[in-house]
């Protein structure tokens, strides 16, 4: 995930699609006639994420051939730079109507320039800020996880350690953490760590401070060293797992036993993958429906249903729509952000499971 944001329904104005499961999608009479739609996709077809970003591709493929919909592919091998020359040549050269982007340093890169000439602009993977714009985030913001995770920890325990790496993701998901953990009858601790693989300092004072318990936002190199050294010290405070963690557990798992993380609780995005998608994937490419693959599938259901020539009346439609989708209910907020549907999970027998 570290790798890879007040919604208001205005009757007057209101864009209702209502289309349940992939059978109704596929239905000629679900979907409504525009003129021909030319969609850019940005993302990793090559490099360390591509088989994320190839997942999705083959998503948005089999959504836009079942609606007609041509789609030109760059590839921006999950680098800002390359994303920003993908960008320009999909409205320069290919005049595209909207574009679907999945790497967040890449639409961050963008938005100065989608202010000056706006574009619609279907995001995956989280940018760094949000705004009242033509981006309009399908997956649900990461951060909101972690006001869930808050409530949950304030419940059990009365004093917490937030540790995490520096940069601005790891700062929004701590402040929104602190934001519902924190009250007076609690204490929180927060400790910055880098990739120094040393980690004695932070956890001195982890016994000094008295942490109950504590969670790890961090890359999971990172991440694994630090619960290494924290169980290594015989350090008793709980670890408390996350939607960073839940993502990357695999990668955990190669250095750290899995009875490190039994019990571990979390709070992650309901999975809301209908069972027709994915069997309609894994008919169309013989393998399973990935992470983030319905997002890319439901993207260009979006753009289709809503598409306008008038690029106001298009934002308008976006910013009051209701759609049930391959990936469950979308709905934006007011920054054009899905609003989220949140479970507890907890880790059992090797997998994270609803709690």
């Amino acid at each position: 995930m570290n790798q890879f944001k007040k919604w208001a329904l205005w009757i007057a104005t209101v864009v209702i699609i209502a289309i349940g499961g992939y059978q109704a999608w596929s239905n000629s009479a679900g979907v409504i006639s525009k003129d021909s739609i030319t969609i850019g996709f940005i993302g990793p077809l090559t490099g360390e994420n591509a088989a994320i970003g190839e997942g999705i591709k083959n998503a948005i493929a089999l959504s836009a051939k079942d609606v007609d919909v041509r789609v030109i592919y760059e590839d921006d091998q999950f680098d800002g730079k390359k994303g920003i020359a993908a960008y320009q040549k999909l409205r320069t050269m290919d005049k595209v109507d909207a574009i679907i982007n999945t790497t967040p340093t890449v639409i961050d890169a963008i938005t100065p320039l989608l202010q000056a000439d706006p574009i619609v602009v279907i995001q995956i993977a989280e940018p760094e800020l949000s705004g009242d714009d033509t981006i309009f985030q399908i997956m649900p913001s990461g951060a909101s996880l972690y006001a869930r995770l808050g409530e949950m920890a304030r419940e059990d325990y009365a004093s917490f350690a937030f540790v995490h790496q520096e940069g601005a993701a790891f700062e929004k998901a701590k402040n929104y953490f602190k934001k519902t953990y924190e009250n007076p009858s609690v204490k929180f601790n927060e400790y910055r760590i880098d990739d120094s693989k040393d980690y004695r300092t932070v956890i001195a004072k982890m016994k000094r401070d008295g942490v109950i318990a504590y969670t790890v936002i961090a890359t999971p190199s990172v991440g694994v060293q630090f619960i290494k050294q924290v169980k290594e010290q015989g350090v008793g405070s709980v670890l408390v797992c996350n939607a960073d963690m839940e993502v990357t557990i695999s990668e955990y798992l190669k250095v750290l036993p899995q009875g490190v993380f039994e019990g571990c609780k979390s709070a992650m995005f309901a999975d809301r993958m209908a069972d027709s998608f994915k069997v309609a994937y894994k008919n169309a490419y013989g393998v399973d429906a990935g992470f983030a693959t319905d997002y890319g599938f439901d993207a260009v259901r979006i753009i289709k249903n809503t598409y306008d020539t008038d690029n106001e009346t298009w934002v308008n439609a976006l910013k009051h729509l209701l759609f049930d989708g391959a990936s469950g209910r979308i709905q934006f907020d007011d920054l054009g952000v899905r609003v989220p549907e949140i479970e507890e999970h907890v880790f059992k027998d090797g997998v994270f499971v609803k709690r």
